[in-house]
């Protein structure tokens, strides 16, 4: 453990890039003071929680539970939070974790093989994408989703090169984090399904007893089952109260609730009755958004070219004329470079397979990742939104970089030593050209991300890409 601190001062990069993700979220965090987005709805559920009534959301509880507690934790009283008023300490919360989701990009890549100048190159551009930064700055749980999610992922992959009790530690706490990522949304369920491919991969290849695969299989199935069970025990013991979400549940259920008009003293129901109920309920009032609309949603096959960007808030005009405006907007030039290095990935492979058999594997799984957390929502009929793309949008970032890099000469073996030694000053020019690019693009749309006051005129020169929802 010593010898992992003391590694640290030599991956200079990975502190910076934490630096400046903690920077970019916390930076004016608390500013609009106003209830931006959706944080309406989940101040809402955080005031039920803190007064024990029993609510109805189409998520798990566990991201409405860390809020609760992230409320009592501050003194923040859940009267206020039950009126439409703005309570910006919770914040906290999203922009905690959408900061460390950048130094967990880095070992993700990391642990797939990539050299530390590959990793540095994907962490500065997740980093500096400025729809991932504006939805980690608001009252969502979108941010913890991505985290629990990537740390799964990431976590698995630094199983592999473990034996023994430590494999099984670590396999253990890939096992949590998939458990955490489906108790914040079903969707997080993709994490517990490519941690089992890769396995499942790596256990044929490795030819693995099959009694420690039964067990590793056992231990990876049961723990996120415990976690999501637990999360519920605790939001049935918390929710005792008959409230908003009464009108979905059965007479039996409603019986258990105090001040419900079917409440019984001493009724009791078991905990996996009461745990599928409401599972089923949710699944219902998921499918009751079927045929509503939004101004702000956008069909799944456009959010790759952030078609659609979405108003998370809009100031009111100012006597000179400015106005202050939040969009989850992402950086042009993050979000279609992707784009182009598929093309370029596409083209090298056809011309030069031999290139990547090295690499096959790093960009099948991430190839695998984007496809898992994208295509799903082509079967999804109620409405749906941008923000819903940011699990395949990260992952298919790290395919674009890794490939990218394979066919730049950036991916070479042996240069961690020396990981700004470049093949060329054209390919040094290009790696940071590009991220200077991206740079550039940031602090250009930083102030419809962060609701900086803009002209009309200053407004018109981003409008092309807003247009649409504003």
């Amino acid at each position: 453990m010593l010898a992992r601190v003391r590694s640290w001062p030599r991956r200079p990069e990975l502190l910076i890039l934490t630096a400046l993700s903690a920077f970019t979220r916390f930076w004016g965090l608390f500013q609009p003071h106003a209830v931006v987005f959706d944080e309406v709805h989940y101040e809402k559920f955080t005031a039920e929680y803190l007064a024990r009534v029993f609510y109805l959301d189409v998520h798990p509880p566990l991201a409405n539970q860390i809020f609760a507690l992230t409320a009592r934790l501050f003194g923040i009283p859940y009267l206020s939070l039950g009126r439409p008023e703005p309570e910006p300490l919770l914040r906290i919360v999203p922009a905690l974790a959408g900061t460390l989701i950048i130094p967990v990009f880095y070992l993700f890549l990391r642990r797939l093989g990539a050299p530390r100048r590959l990793a540095t190159l994907g962490g500065a551009l997740l980093l500096l994408d400025n729809a991932l930064l504006a939805e980690s700055r608001v009252i969502v749980p979108d941010s913890m989703l991505v985290l629990f999610a990537l740390t799964a992922l990431t976590v698995y992959l630094a199983a592999r090169r473990r034996t023994g009790a430590a494999r099984w530690l670590v396999l253990a706490a890939a096992a949590l984090c998939a458990g955490l990522a489906v108790s914040i949304k079903w969707t997080g369920l993709s994490a517990l399904g490519l941690i089992a491919l890769a396995w499942g991969v790596e256990g044929i290849r490795r030819r693995t007893p099959w009694r420690r695969l039964a067990a590793e299989g056992a231990m990876l199935l049961v723990i996120p089952v415990a976690v999501y069970l637990s999360v519920f025990a605790v939001h049935f013991a918390r929710m005792t109260r008959g409230g908003p979400g009464d009108m979905w549940m059965s007479a039996a259920f409603r019986a258990t609730l105090q001040g419900d008009a079917k409440y019984t003293p001493g009724a009791h129901m078991a905990f996996l009755d009461k745990f599928f109920e409401v599972n089923r309920a949710m699944r219902r009032s998921d499918a009751a958004l079927v045929g509503t609309a939004n101004v702000g949603a956008s069909p799944w096959y456009s959010w790759p070219v952030i078609k659609h960007a979405m108003t998370f808030w809009a100031g009111a005009p100012q006597p000179d004329g400015r106005r202050a405006t939040i969009f989850l907007a992402g950086n042009p030039v993050v979000w279609y470079g992707i784009l182009v290095g598929f093309g370029v990935i596409g083209v090298a492979w056809l011309r030069r397979r031999d290139r990547f058999a090295a690499w096959r594997a790093p960009l099948a799984l991430t190839a695998v990742a984007y496809v898992a957390n994208f295509l799903p929502f082509a079967l999804i009929q109620r409405v749906m939104y941008q923000y819903s793309y940011f699990m395949a949008f990260v992952y298919s970032l790290a395919f674009a970089v890794l490939g990218v890099g394979i066919v730049a000469g950036w991916a070479a073996d042996g240069d961690d030593s020396r990981p700004w030694a470049f093949p060329s000053r054209r390919s040094a020019a290009l790696y940071w050209g590009l991220i200077a690019l991206a740079a550039v693009s940031f602090l250009y749309y930083a102030p419809i991300t962060y609701g900086w006051p803009l002209t009309p005129q200053a407004f018109q020169m981003r409008f092309w890409l807003v247009q649409r929802h504003f």
